[in-house]
């Protein structure tokens, strides 16, 4: 028995030393690296960015000591874990051969105090002991942030040029106006919304928009940012109060909803929208109800709700694009047209769509809840449809003037009219196709006092294409 015992002993003793005589000092040997460089996009300063991972692989048929792993230029903002070691240098750590070790890495950026970007580099050293080193490059680009915590605007204010992230929201109290400049970026965390009982006039410029957006900068995947995943924030509500708002050159997107105006007034306009994108929401892009309201020479797209609901009072649309390819869930139509609430009369007075296309994957984009209401109320489902494309059954209506319709045959589901409808990475671009139905199909009635599209172009004189982009060829490859 002690003979078995003592051979036992020797045995572990060999191993564990045959074991340390395999790790090697070779300077040939290299260790490899998921990836040779961590960058961060779009950081905000003094807001830790998310937690980026790679490994650290060791190939060789020998295992390998490390000295250290260190940051190389020192306090940079980055922040190492190696392996489980949370510190600016790392030391004595072994990789096994055909092992690997897992390297996470943190930045947080100091401002500069200006509206300029920002920009941080460094590297991650690996000295091995054979004094071979190794290194990862680390990137981060960001910016500096305002912060608007709960704020209530209770007397008449101004957010100048910048960039701001929104916690708890923001209201706009009644009787009070706040002006949005051109070039402010509203950064909206989880759930946090925009609520107006007063007035807002967000009016920006082409050159300088302004963004209504979720605070998430990261990925979901590689090719997925959480900007393109609806349901970032809250959205923006109109309320009962409020009246006479303007967003003009405004791109408001991912979020629960769009811009939703609250039955109140049914005189005064609520609500002009101009020269905007309103897009990829999980509820409606713009619900309207009981209002007065005209939205111009924009996009209003991908919706699991409606890209546009009216429930009744004077809408127009001209020059709008309204499309919907949303795939994230089961979804409703385009456009949706109402003319009562829970059985409670809500008379369309008007609905105007001129030199619209309203598209998308279904058959038919196009529904309607509207009846005569016993009638008991005159004059409750005015809708006019002119010069527009339509995905939509042609019945003889007379209310459809001078419209093309979508063949299915010839154009399944609506994709073909547009330049990119692309659900494997959620990217869709809503300019004109080469076949798009649209083209040239615009009244000049109505093109007339809109004679740029929404990119700038120039719209011709007659014949101007429907929607809010004129069709412009791309560039031939060469």
């Amino acid at each position: 028995m002690k003979k078995i015992i003592y051979t036992l002993m020797l045995s572990v003793l060999l191993a564990a030393c045959s074991e340390e005589a395999d790790f090697s000092s070779d300077a040939s040997l290299r260790l490899e690296f998921s990836c040779d460089t961590i960058q961060f996009d779009t950081l905000f300063s003094t807001i830790g960015s998310p937690t980026a991972m790679m490994k650290v692989y060791n190939r060789n048929n020998s295992s390998l000591r490390l000295s250290s792993v260190r940051l190389a230029g020192g306090e940079s903002g980055f922040r190492i874990n190696v392996d489980g070691q949370f510190a600016d240098v790392v030391r004595d750590i072994e990789i096994r051969k055909k092992d690997s070790m897992y390297l996470f890495i943190e930045a947080t950026l100091d401002g500069n105090g200006a509206d300029t970007p920002l920009f941080v580099s460094d590297s991650v050293q690996f000295t091995l002991e054979s004094g071979v080193q190794q290194y990862v490059t680390l990137l981060a680009y960001g910016r500096d942030v305002n912060f608007l915590r709960g704020v209530t605007y209770s007397a008449d204010a101004k957010i100048t040029a910048g960039h701001y992230i929104v916690y708890d929201s923001i209201v706009v109290a009644p009787d009070v106006t706040l002006l949005i400049e051109p070039g402010v970026t509203l950064y909206f965390h989880k759930d946090a919304e925009m609520i107006v009982r007063g007035t807002v006039k967000a009016e920006g410029s082409r050159e300088r928009p302004i963004v209504f957006r979720g605070d998430r900068t990261d990925n979901m995947f590689s090719y997925l940012p959480y900007d393109r995943i609806p349901g970032q924030w809250g959205g923006v509500t109109i309320d009962s109060t409020s009246n006479g708002n303007i967003f003009s050159h405004c791109d408001i997107h991912s979020a629960k909803y769009g811009i939703k105006v609250v039955e109140g007034d049914t005189v005064a306009q609520r609500l002009t929208v101009d020269a905007s994108r309103i897009e990829n929401f999980d509820g409606n892009a713009l619900e309207t109800t009981m209002a007065r309201i005209d939205v111009r020479n924009s996009l209003l797209a991908n919706a699991r709700g409606n890209c546009v609901k009216v429930v009744g009072g004077k809408v127009r649309f001209v020059h709008c694009t309204i499309a919907n390819f949303y795939v994230w869930k089961q979804r409703d139509v385009a456009l949706a047209l109402h003319n009562s609430i829970d059985g409670r009369p809500a008379p369309l007075r008007e609905a105007l769509f001129a030199n619209c296309i309203v598209e998308g994957s279904r058959e038919d984009e196009i529904m309607g809840y509207l009846s005569t209401l016993g009638d008991s109320v005159p004059d409750c489902r005015n809708y006019l449809f002119v010069s527009s494309l339509l995905n939509t059954v042609n019945d003889g209506d007379s209310c459809f003037v001078n419209n093309v319709f979508d063949s299915k045959e010839e154009t399944p589901f609506g994709a073909q009219q547009f330049r990119l409808v692309d659900h494997s990475v959620f990217m869709y671009d809503f300019h004109l196709s080469d076949s798009a139905l649209a083209r040239g199909v615009a009244a000049k009635e109505y093109s007339s006092a809109l004679k740029y599209d929404l990119d700038g172009n120039e719209r011709p004189d007659s014949l101007a294409d429907a929607g809010c982009f004129q069709y412009i060829p791309l560039p031939e490859k060469e």
